[in-house]
């Protein structure tokens, strides 16, 4: 295959126009029986479908026999047919590759072993994942894409915690580089993954330094001094540092303590900051750390890294926040109507669901109660009417009624009015798969994804495109 032109015309490849998605199947057919060839990756004739398509005769495309101008960029087939493959085959060997990274890194610094987790299972479970993902949205010979940037830049400022100095990053490039040995990658293939591995820690590194240098602290000591239990799932933490605390609404923390070595879990304050010191916490017992953390004592000391994410309560030109709030969802939520609450606007009060797998599980109805007082209601859903065995649930508060809906959207929709003014924006937060089903029901109902935000947690070591906007 010279320059591609016999074997494109002889396969049949289809037109550019209505057919695109068949072009790129045909063009990976190509890819697949041919062998290496240049390819192109872009829109056509302004389509919002993405595809692959041969690429033959310096800087033009063939789709079929037609030949179009391209301006794209080459990529070349590696044996996959885009980077998004290559970064499939990291994530389908990700603990071999990770296994292999540690093993290169501890010998190379054996006082990191200390940091991280004592379960090697437990240790850089999104290491390899977000590796993947940088790979998939980095052309090769091209430098990181601003996004990209700007999320390694705010992982770099998260992993100051851990007391490493910007130079380990040096150290990692290389363990990353040594690890590379077991995905049997071709010369091609490995020499990318390591120009992507050195762009990733060198912008890492920057941050750290900036970091360092503009005095940030990487992380605060705070003791817990209350806690409470409301029901057997759920626990009601207040800690307390020494200096203040400053994080917006909708910002977490992550939080590990002494008995949890190397192990993190990211944790939404209640409330927002007030200069005290003073931070609350919702915690469920969702796993074995959680379930640690949930069970903390007065005096037990905590440390806290430095907050990320957020939300915005007010966009320029946008309707009314719709925040659902699902289990301990509701402390991102009691946040941010604490938030708008104290400012003069109240047109920035958010409108409050609250949805709950019985009624007990609604935790703090006292405190929604007061919330309703002050302007901001709350509707409390549940999905079952009876609390299970053992929630060990307290009274709910006078007048905190709910509704029983087994698709809590619909009740949402049903309340909120989507067909007049201004669209509403819809926040949803809590675990990943409600917050799923729920972003589901909602574009089902009509609603545009272009109104939905959401914030997560439970996909910790995915680092999938569609739900980038967590860390963890």
């Amino acid at each position: 295959m010279q320059d591609g032109i016999g074997p494109a015309i002889g396969i049949g490849l289809v037109p550019a126009g209505d057919n695109e998605p068949v072009a790129a199947i045909k063009a990976h057919e190509l890819a697949v029986q041919f062998g290496p060839a240049e390819f192109y990756r872009g829109k056509v004739m302004g389509n919002e479908v993405f595809y692959d398509a041969l690429a033959v005769l310096r800087g033009k495309k063939i789709v079929g026999s037609v030949y179009r101008a391209a301006p794209f960029r080459p990529w070349r087939a590696l044996g996959w047919s885009n980077m998004w493959e290559l970064g499939e085959h990291f994530r389908n060997y990700a603990d071999e590759y990770r296994d292999a990274v540690h093993e290169h890194f501890f010998n190379a610094v054996p006082e990191s072993r200390q940091i991280f987790a004592l379960s090697m299972r437990d240790t850089h479970t999104s290491m390899v994942p977000a590796l993947a993902w940088v790979i998939e949205h980095t052309e090769p010979g091209e430098p990181l894409l601003a996004d990209v940037s700007a999320k390694l830049t705010q992982l770099a400022r998260d992993h100051r915690r851990h007391g490493f100095p910007a130079e380990i990053y040096s150290r990692f490039d290389d363990a990353l580089v040594a690890g590379l040995r077991v995905l049997a990658l071709t010369q091609y293939q490995y020499n990318f993954a390591c120009d992507v591995i050195h762009q990733v820690c060198a912008t890492m590194a920057d941050a750290a330094r900036e970091s360092d240098a503009a005095g940030e602290a990487p992380a605060h000591s705070a003791q817990v001094v209350a806690v409470d239990h409301p029901t057997r799932e759920t626990s009601i933490i207040r800690v307390e540092a020494g200096l203040a605390v400053p994080y917006q609404p909708g910002q977490h923390f992550p939080v590990t303590t002494q008995y949890l070595p190397g192990q993190w879990r990211m944790l939404t304050p209640a409330q927002p900051s007030d200069g005290t010191g003073q931070v609350v916490f919702h915690v469920s017992t969702a796993d074995e750390a959680s379930r640690s953390l949930a069970h903390a004592q007065p005096g037990d000391w905590w440390t806290l890294g430095q907050p990320a994410g957020g939300i915005s309560l007010q966009n320029a030109g946008a309707g009314e926040l719709v925040i659902i709030a699902y289990g301990t969802g509701w402390a991102t939520a009691r946040c941010a109507a604490l938030a708008a609450l104290g400012d003069k606007d109240r047109s920035r009060v958010p409108r409050l669901f609250a949805v709950a797998g019985s009624p007990g599980a609604h935790y703090d109805t006292y405190f929604q109660q007061n919330l309703a007082a002050l302007g901001a209601p709350v509707r409390r859903i549940v999905r079952e009417e009876q609390d299970p065995w053992l929630l060990n649930a307290r009274e709910l508060a006078p007048g905190a009624d709910y509704v029983v809906s087994g698709e809590p959207t619909d009740v949402v929709v049903n309340e909120v009015e989507l067909s007049t003014g201004t669209p509403p924006r819809f926040l949803l937060v809590g675990p990943a798969d409600e917050v799923v089903e729920g972003e589901e029901g909602l574009v089902q109902r009509g609603v545009g994804k272009q109104q939905i935000d959401v914030l997560s947690w439970g996909r910790d070591g995915r680092w999938q495109p569609e739900d980038y906007a967590a860390l963890t």
